[in-house]
């Protein structure tokens, strides 16, 4: 590229640029909440001019196992008091920890510990497990052949 085209090019770039820049302080000085000055006023009438943003909220199933303030931590949002009182899932990893108790990883992606060792509750990789809610705000894994253990959630 000869000297005299790369100048052409830079100057281009240069007005293009500016005149991108005073089109966007134009606009945004244009705009009737742009001139509000409380925060929340503000907001609220760009709310009102542009409709508020679709908030999601997690499923109770996804939130099974949490307590209140994880749950709280994990999604962003309060969670309800009555959830899921349960859910069934298969398992997709097991892992065995130095102390013998198992963590599984489930195929709705939660993962759950091991909080007690139980020699009776055996699980392996394919088996469909139901955790449910047990005393005092624990949970309890109940294994294909019936045997509850104490697990905790970990993800």
């Amino acid at each position: 590229m000869t000297t005299r085209k790369r100048l052409v090019s830079i100057a281009t770039g240069l007005v293009l640029s500016a005149a991108w820049s005073a089109s966007g302080a134009a606009d945004s000085s244009t705009h009737p909440c742009a001139s509000v000055r409380d925060n929340t006023d503000r907001l609220a009438c760009y709310d009102q001019a542009f409709g508020k943003p679709v908030e999601t909220v997690a499923a109770p199933e996804a939130q099974f196992g949490y307590t209140e303030k994880e749950a709280k931590r994990q999604s962003g949002q309060p969670t309800e008091a009555e959830g899921a009182r349960s859910i069934t899932a298969a398992v997709t990893s097991l892992d065995r920890l130095r102390d013998g108790k198992f963590v599984v990883t489930l195929d709705n992606e939660q993962v759950w510990s091991q909080s007690e060792i139980n020699s009776q509750a055996d699980v392996a990789v394919g088996d469909k497990v139901t955790v449910r809610r047990g005393a005092l705000g624990s949970y309890l894994l109940v294994t294909k052949a019936g045997i509850g253990t104490r697990v905790k959630r970990v993800k």
